[in-house]
């Protein structure tokens, strides 16, 4: 009974380790966000989907907070590849704006320029696809 369980326990834990039990941004991003109202300042290292990207603090995983863009932008990236081509190895300032949990929603610039507006423009996404 007892090697049962054992056997049991050790998939659970491989399974969890290969992503299957976790949201794909718990598995990358795994530093707390700030509180509603902070701001955090960093280079995007990941990005989860066209909603979802992780601001690092250091060099590791556990360093880098996972943030929401606004859900209150005119215009929210539909895909991972713009906000991809938008902010990967860009410094992001963001703001807290809400969110409960792990995953803080955000409202964020880019060099100063407001995200959802750089979102909005075609050279970016167009940039990054003939560079492949």
């Amino acid at each position: 009974m007892a090697r049962g369980w054992a056997r049991s326990g050790a998939a659970a834990i491989a399974w969890a380790a290969l992503g299957f039990g976790a949201p794909a941004w718990a598995q990358i991003c795994r530093a707390p966000a700030p509180a509603v109202g902070q701001t955090v300042t960093g280079p995007v290292l990941h990005v989860i989907d066209g909603h979802t990207l992780c601001i690092a603090q250091g060099p590791t995983p556990d360093r880098w907070i996972p943030l929401r863009i606004s859900p209150t932008a005119p215009v929210l990236p539909v895909d991972r590849e713009r906000l991809m081509a938008a902010t990967f190895s860009q410094s992001l300032t963001c703001r807290i704006t809400g969110g409960q949990g792990s995953v803080k929603i955000a409202s964020c610039t880019v060099a100063g320029r407001s995200l959802e507006v750089v979102l909005t423009e075609p050279v970016t996404i167009t940039q990054a696809k003939t560079w492949r």
